[in-house]
């Protein structure tokens, strides 16, 4: 089965190539195409939103890989991570959603580059709340390592146990 999309709009800010600040840290702009516009409207009473998007720039799928190149970390199947070499390269990213100017949206958290294809839009809301997740060992891991910058930066991520 082959499946083909057209993309709801493109990414017209995204990262910045030097990737000098955290994803948490820019602002960027989704414009949407103009024939979807008006499905953005009461997407301003959401906080948060899922953004679909298609990773264009991805590297070669590979199956298996060591996350962040760590040798400490053990070598797991693409599923496993969050890699974008993917056989599929589709992304997720939870934004902040900052404000909604139809056709364009404003989020904070995007982690794609500009001129990214987005696929759809989606709001977070309670069905998409997991307290405490099961995570292996090393994602715990990383997370601790991090875990004060994810306050500064994204406070409303990490588990709620």
């Amino acid at each position: 089965m082959r499946i083909c999309m057209e993309p709801i709009g493109y990414v017209e800010e995204g990262l910045p190539e030097d990737r000098g600040r955290s994803r948490y840290q820019v602002d960027s702009v989704i414009r949407v195409k103009d024939k979807y516009a008006r499905g953005l409207e009461g997407l301003e009473g959401y906080s948060h939103a899922f953004i679909i998007y298609w990773m264009h720039r991805a590297p070669e799928p590979m199956l298996k890989w060591r996350p962040w190149r760590r040798t400490e970390y053990p070598e797991v199947g693409v599923f496993a991570t969050r890699f974008p070499g993917r056989p599929n390269p589709i992304g997720l990213s939870l934004v902040e959603v900052l404000r909604v100017e139809p056709p364009r949206l404003v989020v904070r958290g995007l982690d794609a580059w500009t001129g990214t294809p987005v696929l759809d839009v989606k709001p977070y809301d309670y069905h998409d709340v997991a307290c405490c997740p099961r995570v292996p060992g090393w994602v715990r891991d990383r997370w601790e390592e991090d875990r004060d910058r994810y306050a500064r930066e994204a406070p409303w991520m990490g588990p709620r146990c």
